[in-house]
């Protein structure tokens, strides 16, 4: 099977898709600003998400969208995101911790439940005389 091309949308780059939007080069490049941006929030806690910017030449954009993985927690930065469902003020991620709970339980009412098959009933056999019945060992016997 060949592997799915793709054009990176940010730099253009024709790359083979593994389940990430970006070629390598880029994903790289976002996991390096993600180790900056990082660091330097835990060096200055407090810090504004336009200081963070600032400080290290990264797009606010970018940062915020590190909050929106769930990549970064803002307690570490003066900036808090907005559950998209409800509006409740979250760290991070994109849904609060009640309605992800709600959102897993509409999500399982939408999906039938799974329907167990039931083994068969083992068939018994009627007790008789035969060599299959079980005993017990006694002493000096050797099965």
């Amino acid at each position: 099977m060949a592997p799915d091309l793709r054009n990176c949308p940010i730099c253009g780059r024709v790359f083979a898709y593994q389940g990430r939007d970006i070629c390598n080069k880029c994903l790289e490049k976002e996991d390096d600003d993600y180790a900056v941006v990082r660091r330097y929030v835990r060096e200055h806690p407090g810090a504004s998400v336009s200081e963070v910017a600032e400080a290290t030449e990264i797009d606010e954009d970018k940062i915020l969208q590190f909050l929106r993985d769930g990549r970064l927690i803002s307690r570490g930065l003066s900036y808090t995101t907005m559950c998209e469902r409800c509006g409740k003020t979250i760290p991070s991620g994109r849904f609060c911790e009640t309605c992800l709970k709600k959102l897993g339980a509409e999500i399982k009412g939408l999906i039938p439940p799974v329907r167990r098959v039931q083994a068969p009933e083992p068939e018994v056999k009627p007790r008789g005389k035969g060599k299959e019945r079980m005993h017990i060992k006694g002493e000096g016997e050797d099965l």
